[in-house]
Order: structure tokens, then sequence, then C-alpha cells
């Protein structure tokens, strides 16, 4: 008979030979040992990721590649499917998890009448100071984010999983149906490091359509987080009325390389498309945001 966990790691990768093996490693490193780590693979993933994970040679490890390609939510809701464990812990490819990372969660899942744990995350270190280039991301209490965050499955199953329609957010999105259910506590003891990505022009440009996912969460949630006064971004929207804002970013962000400079251009034509984005997805879905 086939041993049950008491722990799933979730993980959906793609393409993170630069990362994974840190974060495998400190997984498999934890306090605790009773758990197993569910990797998620996309289908076009086309570098040394899966040959990394292999050379672990541990049999808490098991890795998935998917046959087409999928996306975030649904390979999300397909590592909940193989999880054998009655609590998932999800993060990500590029993080890095504290050495008590699952006790530190076990400790709310087990001792508290709650439905989830959310954990504190750190960009690289507690003390670094962003450059420009920097990926950095929200961040916070009640931000919800699937790089440190833990569920009793039942909660997760009982939601009815990751909405499918999203490509970001979807991780906020499931936390507001599960808190209908239950409460998500905050441990900040429970800690993950997100290692260092640089932002490129190109993908500063190909981030820009996920702003879309504002609309759902909004028109579902009224959520206050992602639009303020059913303004989507403020900043942004200044910087398209007034260009010469843009160069506000020389002063109120660091700037130390080369990739810091390249980028600045970029940022125009960026919150141009995302604004584009926005409005189309606004009237495809009957709701107003600026």
């Amino acid at each position: 008979m086939e041993a049950k966990q008491t722990v799933s790691v979730l993980m959906c990768v793609r393409n993170v030979e630069k990362y994974i093996g840190n974060c495998i490693k400190s997984i498999l490193d934890q306090t605790f040992a009773d758990f197993e780590i569910v990797v998620i693979d996309e289908y076009d993933s086309n570098d040394k990721t899966r040959k990394i994970i292999e050379n672990f040679k541990d049999e808490r490890i098991r890795y998935f590649r998917n046959r087409k390609w999928l996306g975030i939510p649904k390979s999300r809701n397909l590592s909940v499917k193989y999880a054998k464990g009655e609590y998932v812990f999800f993060t990500d490819g590029d993080c890095v998890v504290c050495k008590d990372w699952i006790e530190q969660g076990l400790k709310f899942l087990k001792d508290s009448d709650c439905a989830g744990v959310e954990g504190r995350s750190y960009y690289i270190s507690e003390d670094y100071v962003p450059t420009f280039s920097d990926h950095t991301y929200e961040r916070g209490r009640g931000k919800f984010m699937t790089n440190n965050i833990a569920y009793k499955k039942s909660f997760v199953k009982g939601a009815g999983g990751f909405d499918e329609r999203y490509n970001y957010l979807e991780d906020r999105d499931l936390a507001f149906r599960i808190l209908r259910r239950g409460k998500i506590e905050f441990n900040p003891n429970m800690i993950v490091y997100v290692q260092k990505e640089t932002t490129t022009p190109t993908s500063l440009i190909k981030h820009a359509p996920i702003i879309k996912n504002r609309v759902y969460l909004f028109k579902r949630f009224h959520d206050k987080e992602v639009v303020s006064w059913r303004i989507v971004e403020p900043w942004d929207l200044a910087k398209i009325i007034c260009p010469p804002l843009f160069f506000a970013s020389l002063f109120f962000n660091k700037f130390t390389t080369s990739d810091d400079y390249k980028l600045l251009p970029f940022t125009y034509p960026k919150v141009i498309l995302e604004r584009l984005e926005l409005w189309k997805e606004c009237a495809k879905e009957r709701v107003f945001l600026i």
C-alpha cells in the first residue's frame, strides 16, 4: 500500500534551471521530514530543470511533465490532484524556503482553527534594496501569493481549486473564496526568499497583458488591493497623461547597473499596452475601470 504523506509541497515550474537546485535543496533540508514534493513542469520547458531535479535522487520528489500547454492555474490544480498530503504547501521554483518552513506552517494548520496560513516573503534578503530592473513583486500580509502559503487540502478542493481563466492573481482569487469558508492566518516566521531575477525589456513587454486579471478579481470581489476608486495603477495612468513623470523613476528607484538604464525606455510602451489590455477586458466583462 502506497504511503500517504502528511504534507505535499506543490510547485509549478517552467525553465527555472538557474533557481530550482537551491529551491529543492532548501525543501529537502527541512526540520520536518514527512512530506513529498510534487513538481509540475510545463510542456515547453526546454532547459535543464528536469535533469537538475532528477539528480537529487530523493524518493519524496515526484516530477510530472505536462504533455500540452496548461498554464499556471491548470497546472496548480493538477498538482493538488496528485497531492497525497492532508496539507498542501505552495511555493515557486525561484524561491528558497527557510529551514523550518513546513514546521512553521503546520504549527498554525494543526493548532488553530484555520483553513490556511500565509508566510512572509522577502526578495533576496530582509535588507536587500532592489534596483530598477529587479523582478520584484507585491509582498506583505494579505497578498496570499502561492510562493509562500499553505492550506488544508480539503479547503482548496471545497473552494473549487484555482480558477483556470486567470494567468495571474489566481492565488488571490482562490484565497478570497477560501476565506468564505474559513480563516487564513499569518505566520511571520514561515519565511521564503525569492532568488534574484532581472527584468529584461522583452519580459517587461510580455508582462503587460496580465493586467486583465485585475478585471476578473474586481468583478468578483471588488478587491480594493488591486483597484482603488476604479483606477488601476494610478501612478502608471498619471505617467500616460504626463510622460515626463517617467523620469521620476530615476529619483524614486535605485539605478546601479546597465540593465536598470536599458529598461527605462520600455516602461512607457509597457504601460500603454497594459491600459489597452485593461480597457479591452473591461469592455468584454462589462466592468468600468480606468
